[in-house]
């Protein structure tokens, strides 16, 4: 029965992760700037990678520990997107904000099956979004 608290635990910080959303002031984007989103991005999908396989695995404990290199991550990405320029924050944004709403779907989720399952949907949904900000970005 603990185990599953640990698991909605888990997904209520990634959830809260998410949530944040990321600035949009004005400004030109270089090469570098573009690649930095870019690692950045593909260094988050890793993260939710490694987050939704050890709660599949029944990991709570790495789960757990896993949050937290997944908020460093977003963290990274979202003051990375900040340097790009207007056009391109835009789009950043329209993409962050389709991970939190996949995110938001997962706190219906009751129980360990059902979390599993759901995290497994959210990490599809997720990888879209994140391919959908590298190809913007030409990545």
């Amino acid at each position: 029965m603990r185990r599953t608290v640990v698991v909605p635990s888990v997904v209520v910080a990634s959830l809260a992760l998410f949530g944040a959303a990321c600035g949009s002031s004005g400004g030109s984007s270089s090469k570098s700037e573009q690649d930095a989103v870019c690692k950045d991005a593909s260094t988050l999908r890793a993260s939710i990678d490694t987050l939704v396989t050890d709660v599949k695995n029944g990991n709570f404990g790495n789960a757990k520990d896993q949050v937290k290199t997944v908020q460093s991550d977003f963290r990274s990405l979202q003051s990375s997107a900040k340097s790009l320029a207007s056009t391109k924050k835009k789009t950043v944004q329209g993409d962050i904000d389709s991970v939190k709403q996949t995110l938001d779907g997962l706190q219906s989720a009751s129980s360990l099956s059902d979390i599993q399952s759901t995290l497994t949907t959210a990490k599809s949904q997720i990888e879209a979004s994140v391919d959908s900000l590298t190809k913007t970005l030409k990545c």
